[in-house]
């Protein structure tokens, strides 16, 4: 990995990217034993597992020194910080551009927010190492820029089961009550006050949650599970809801605290309670190994948040044989698309999208399983039908780009925000610059025949695209 010095590694949540990260730091560190390190996360229960998981491997049980909360650091040389702290101490100015030999950037799909710009701009290490589940954001935004536009080493979720590596988990599609293509549309993603408002007091949804967890759980006393929630106010009501029908259940959100968190944690655990609802709290460093039901109460449109929170069911642990997944998907709006979802779930395969759902997923990880409850999968098919590639939705596709991310609009963007390939954009006849006529968004009238293998958009961008030489519609 040190014939480049900027590496981003790939790994789907629960491999152990953070081990990984450990190891080639001890390498490094075996060469270079004065090396000093610079570990940077967004959160202080990632920092903490971290900083566990690196003297666990470097077997020195006072390395690093913690720069997060209520820790305060009195050296600087192997320095576990949080991007916040990282500018409210201004480490920058105290430290020069060389300071640190190894620098690693956790959660690193995040590193386009403008607190991690300073970093990422002023120091000058001999090692940058990025870790992510995904290089993908929902803005459009891509992080391989600050690594030379290279993935060093990639393990998506399909390998990481198949070498045993997670938990086989077995999803099921329930059919969701509520009618989602009335729901505002804005900006990518749906209204999330009004669908709080649908959620609550819906006693009809509320019985079909309760009898779906427990006609597909095996054994109730054996749950742990988590469910996601679109707002503060929605996994209030969804514990108490559980707590009315018998099944313990906790609230923990972003306005718990830290003690409160851990004890939650160590509730479920040890089946004191059933459930946590939580909203989005979990999608990161938070390790809890025993979970073996996931419950996606709301739409996610965001492929990164969907991996992430699926993540949390999928690290092994013993006794537990799978994750069982429950989704409630209901009628969509015509702007949701499912494409990226499944994709993530089923891999990369040469049959089409719409052909594996009417098939019932014949193509999935080792000793998984996807089962579409029928008002569910003709919901799903509904919505592929909709976002399918054609002349048509292409067009819809340009004129809603703008609208989904300040990006510009370059044929590498636009394949990666809405998953197209380059056999599906070029199909029939059609080119990039004849969609962009097509859509009004050039004035140049020319009949352009754009060649794919000449177009100088397609660099790195295009050859990490996961889906560059199969298509799926």
């Amino acid at each position: 990995m040190y014939h480049r010095h900027r590496n981003l590694v790939v790994a789907a949540t629960g491999v152990g990217k953070t081990i990984i990260a450990a190891f080639d730091f001890k390498r490094y560190l075996a060469k270079h034993p004065n090396a000093k390190l610079l570990f940077v996360a967004h959160r202080k229960e990632i920092l903490e597992q971290s900083i566990r998981k690196f003297r666990e491997v470097l077997n020195d049980f006072n390395f690093g020194q913690l720069a997060v909360g209520g820790y305060t650091p009195n050296n600087l040389d192997h320095l576990f910080i949080s991007v916040q702290t990282f500018n409210s101490l201004k480490l920058a100015d105290k430290t020069s551009v060389d300071n640190y030999d190894f620098i690693i950037i956790d959660e690193v799909h995040h590193a386009e927010a403008k607190s991690y710009q300073q970093l990422l701009s002023y120091y000058q290490p001999q090692i940058l190492l990025g870790l992510t589940a995904t290089p993908d954001r929902m803005d459009g935004a891509d992080i391989r820029k600050y690594f030379d536009g290279n993935v060093a080493s990639e393990m998506l979720l399909g390998e990481a089961i198949n070498r045993q590596l997670l938990s086989p988990f077995q999803y099921y599609g329930v059919t969701d009550s509520i009618d989602y293509s009335q729901i505002t549309w804005t900006r990518g993603k749906y209204d999330e006050q009004e669908l709080t408002k649908s959620y609550l007091n819906n006693h009809e949804r509320d019985q079909i949650i309760i009898q779906k967890v427990l006609d597909y759980s095996n054994d109730l006393n054996e749950i742990k599970g988590i469910g996601f929630c679109v707002s503060v106010e929605h996994a209030e009501y969804m514990a108490q809801l559980f707590n009315d029908h018998q099944i313990p259940a906790l609230c923990v959100t972003g306005q718990t605290n830290n003690t409160d968190r851990e004890d939650a944690k160590r509730q479920l655990t040890n089946g004191k309670v059933k459930f946590i609802f939580t909203v989005n709290l979990y999608n990161e460093g938070v390790d809890i190994p025993a979970v073996n039901m996931v419950l996606f109460l709301r739409p996610t449109q965001s492929a990164t948040i969907f991996l992430q929170q699926l993540g949390r069911g999928l690290r092994l642990s013993p006794g537990k044989d799978c994750l069982t997944v429950l989704d409630f998907i209901g009628q969509a709006n015509k702007q949701y698309s499912y494409r990226t979802k499944f994709r993530s779930l089923i891999g990369k395969t040469r049959h089409t999208l719409k052909k594996e759902v009417e098939s019932n997923f014949t193509h999935v990880p080792n000793g998984c399983y996807i089962e579409m409850e029928p008002k569910a999968k003709e919901y799903i098919l509904e919505n592929l039908g909709q976002t399918e590639v054609n002349k048509k939705n292409l067009v819809n596709m340009m004129i809603e780009f703008n609208n989904q991310t300040e990006k510009e609009l370059t044929l590498a963007n636009f394949l990666t925000e809405f998953d197209v390939t380059l056999p599906e954009l070029y199909a029939n006849g059609r080119s990039f610059h004849r969609l962009k006529q097509w859509a009004h968004l050039t004035n140049d009238q020319r009949d352009v025949t754009d060649s794919v293998w000449k177009n100088l958009e397609i660099s790195s961008t295009l050859i990490h695209h996961p889906y560059s030489i199969v298509g799926l519609a």
